[in-house]
């Protein structure tokens, strides 16, 4: 009988343990989603032998400052174009999602001579999303390819909590992350192929630490 107490009791205890760790789990992730600093959600495509437009969409601070602190969040739409020839520094671009038209001029990325504009716009996964080049007189239909992701933002946050757990737990302080969280899609080369989560860390002391996580099964790829 004192044998079967004995395993009860210790069968409590482990129990005790293991609920314990759910519960700090589950603060950590409540307490690190509130310190986002930027996230992406939808990504939309198209390409031909001359073009690669994408279209992502978002939150970002209002005030960008990467402090290890998050501030109010704005929507953000990111309108990406690369072109096989110079179009010049400041083209043209005609965007219609569904109804709504918006125009008006690309900035060039001097990093990678991309074309990019942020209209400052929320989409949903089911939009219709016709990009134009009206100097160009090209057109071309925008396809969501993250609808058929098996991990969207949310899962690859979660992914990356747990992975990082004992990193992020230092950094959490009488219930409060000390810490600033960037969620974006990343595509290698702009290609339709090879893309990824990449979920990002911007801690208070300076500390940086972060993973690539795969879209179709969550993989870490890179930490």
């Amino acid at each position: 009988m004192k044998n079967v107490l004995r395993i009860v009791g210790v069968i409590f205890c482990l129990g005790i343990v293991s609920l314990f760790f759910v519960a700090c789990n589950n603060s950590l992730q409540e307490e690190v989603s509130k310190n986002i600093s930027e996230y992406r959600e939808d990504f939309f495509f198209a390409s031909d032998d001359n073009y690669i437009v994408s279209f992502t969409d978002g939150k970002r601070e209002k005030d960008f400052i990467t402090n290890g602190d998050s501030t109010s969040l704005v929507d953000f739409g990111v309108l990406l174009l690369k072109s096989k020839q110079d179009l010049g520094d400041k083209p043209k671009f005609k965007l219609t999602i569904n109804d709504k038209v918006y125009e008006g001029d690309f900035e060039r990325n001097p990093f990678d001579n991309t074309y990019v504009v942020d209209l400052q716009v929320r989409v949903n996964k089911e939009d219709n999303i016709l990009f134009e080049l009206p100097e160009m007189n090209v057109k071309m239909q925008l396809l969501c390819l993250s609808k058929n992701w098996q991990i969207d933002v949310n899962k690859a946050l979660n992914i990356f909590i747990d992975y990082n757990e004992q990193k992020l737990s230092t950094y959490l302080k009488n219930k409060d992350f000390k810490g600033e969280i960037f969620i974006k899609i990343v595509s290698d080369k702009h290609t339709a192929e090879n893309i990824y989560w990449y979920v990002l860390c911007i801690c208070e002391d300076g500390n940086v630490f972060s993973n690539l996580i795969s879209v179709e099964n969550g993989e870490i790829l890179q930490s």
